[in-house]
């Protein structure tokens, strides 16, 4: 009887290199995992991306310490930390700033950029310190304002009216304006360097009103009428 021989046994490979992927999946994730807590770490709670420095742009001297002082960055704080948001809010609220921005100047700075509101009038009861800007805000000057600024004299409302007027005036004719007087939105008065006054009315239809002006200016006269385009009129007092 013969026998039967028991079948051979092939040996048992396991290949290793799934175990080597996933070893080294798990090693590259970690690594990432480390890499964003340290720059986490460095960018929000560490002192090395701190502010040590705050830069003014747009103002100088007295003005540029206010500017400082408002926005109160704290010294000391991560960049990252820091609420410019809250700081350009509180520079906005100076009457002389016109717009202002906060930026982080990395690694380690604060670099505030502030635009100043531009004199184009005088206030009539402070004409050497009370300035007033193209859109009726007054402010404060950071000096003396020059003489030959116009004189303004209005309130509430009636000022930004008044200023509208100013602004769109053609050169030719805003040269002539020394004040601009105001009592209501629709009576608006100019007075010019001859002694001559100009009512012009409201701010509205101010291109016909300028055209009309400048045929009257041919006519002696102390006072041109324009509020009504229509039907200008001119006055002699004496």
């Amino acid at each position: 009887m013969m026998s039967t021989a028991a079948p051979t046994r092939r040996p048992q490979f396991t290949d290793p290199r799934p175990t080597r992927r996933r070893r080294q999946r798990w090693a590259i994730a970690l690594g990432i995992v480390v890499i964003a807590a340290t720059t986490v770490w460095i960018v929000w709670f560490s002192s090395l991306l701190e502010v040590r420095d705050v830069r003014v742009l747009g103002a100088e001297g007295a003005r540029a310490d206010e500017v400082s002082s408002v926005a109160s960055i704290p010294l000391g704080v991560p960049l990252a930390r820091l609420d410019t948001a809250e700081a350009e809010r509180a520079l906005r609220q100076l009457p002389w700033v016109a717009a202002a921005e906060v930026r982080r100047g990395w690694p380690s700075e604060v670099v505030i950029a502030v635009e100043t509101r531009e004199p184009v009038a005088a206030l009539a009861s402070d004409p050497q310190r009370t300035a007033i800007d193209k859109d009726g805000v007054v402010f404060e000057a950071a000096e003396v304002l020059p003489k030959k600024l116009p004189k303004v004299t209005a309130e509430g409302a009636a000022l930004p009216a008044a200023m509208q007027v100013l602004v769109t005036l053609p050169e030719d004719l805003s040269k002539r304006v020394v004040a601009v007087t105001a009592t209501t939105l629709d009576d608006i008065d100019l007075s010019l360097r001859s002694g001559d006054t100009v009512r012009w009315g409201s701010a509205d239809r101010g291109d016909v009103k300028a055209e009309v002006l400048r045929a009257l200016l041919k006519r002696k006269a102390d006072l041109y009428d324009v509020s009504a385009p229509e039907l200008p009129t001119t006055f002699r007092l004496n």
